[in-house]
Protein backbone atom coordinates (compact mmCIF):
# COMPACT_ATOMS: atom_id res chain seq x y z
CA UNK A 1 0.00 0.00 0.00
CA UNK A 2 2.87 2.38 0.83
CA UNK A 3 4.40 1.65 -2.57
CA UNK A 4 1.18 2.68 -4.35
CA UNK A 5 0.98 5.93 -2.39
CA UNK A 6 4.61 6.78 -3.14
CA UNK A 7 4.11 6.07 -6.86
CA UNK A 8 0.91 8.15 -6.94
CA UNK A 9 2.60 11.09 -5.20
CA UNK A 10 5.54 10.87 -7.59
CA UNK A 11 3.24 10.95 -10.61
CA UNK A 12 1.32 13.88 -9.15
CA UNK A 13 4.51 15.85 -8.50
CA UNK A 14 5.78 15.14 -12.01
CA UNK A 15 2.56 16.50 -13.48
CA UNK A 16 2.83 19.84 -11.66
CA UNK A 17 4.12 22.63 -13.84
CA UNK A 18 5.21 26.00 -12.56
CA UNK A 19 4.45 29.20 -14.42
CA UNK A 20 7.15 30.97 -16.37
CA UNK A 21 8.24 34.23 -14.76
CA UNK A 22 6.04 37.23 -15.44
CA UNK A 23 7.72 39.57 -17.93
CA UNK A 24 5.28 42.49 -18.06
CA UNK A 25 1.63 43.47 -17.95
CA UNK A 26 -0.81 44.63 -20.60
CA UNK A 27 -4.25 46.22 -20.51
CA UNK A 28 -7.13 44.86 -22.56
CA UNK A 29 -10.71 46.04 -22.90
CA UNK A 30 -12.88 42.96 -22.31
CA UNK A 31 -16.63 43.25 -22.05
CA UNK A 32 -16.37 47.03 -21.88
CA UNK A 33 -14.03 46.96 -18.88
CA UNK A 34 -10.29 47.52 -18.73
CA UNK A 35 -8.50 44.40 -17.50
CA UNK A 36 -4.84 43.99 -16.56
CA UNK A 37 -3.36 40.79 -18.00
CA UNK A 38 -0.08 39.22 -16.91
CA UNK A 39 2.27 38.54 -19.83
CA UNK A 40 4.69 35.62 -19.56
CA UNK A 41 6.45 35.86 -22.92
CA UNK A 42 6.97 38.16 -25.90
CA UNK A 43 7.82 37.01 -29.42
CA UNK A 44 7.82 38.21 -33.02
CA UNK A 45 5.89 35.92 -35.36
CA UNK A 46 5.48 36.81 -39.06
CA UNK A 47 6.45 40.44 -38.36
CA UNK A 48 3.82 40.67 -35.61
CA UNK A 49 4.41 40.99 -31.87
CA UNK A 50 2.66 38.38 -29.77
CA UNK A 51 2.26 38.05 -26.01
CA UNK A 52 1.95 34.80 -24.07
CA UNK A 53 -1.03 35.95 -22.02
CA UNK A 54 -2.50 34.38 -18.92
CA UNK A 55 -6.13 34.63 -17.90
CA UNK A 56 -8.55 35.66 -19.38
CA UNK A 57 -6.78 34.72 -22.64
CA UNK A 58 -6.28 31.11 -21.60
CA UNK A 59 -2.48 30.89 -21.66
CA UNK A 60 -2.10 31.40 -25.41
CA UNK A 61 -0.01 33.49 -27.77
CA UNK A 62 -2.13 36.55 -28.53
CA UNK A 63 -1.48 39.42 -30.93
CA UNK A 64 -0.39 42.63 -29.22
CA UNK A 65 -3.20 44.34 -31.16
CA UNK A 66 -5.66 42.89 -28.61
CA UNK A 67 -4.24 45.17 -25.92
CA UNK A 68 -4.72 48.90 -25.43
CA UNK A 69 -1.35 49.38 -23.68
CA UNK A 70 1.46 47.38 -22.12
CA UNK A 71 4.66 47.62 -20.11
CA UNK A 72 6.35 45.12 -22.46
CA UNK A 73 9.40 46.22 -24.41
CA UNK A 74 8.84 46.70 -28.14
CA UNK A 75 12.04 44.92 -29.19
Amino acid sequence: MKKIIVIALGMLAAGCQSLPPEQCTANARIGGQDTTVLIYGVRKQANQTQYYAGNPFGWKWVSSNNFTSSTCSKS
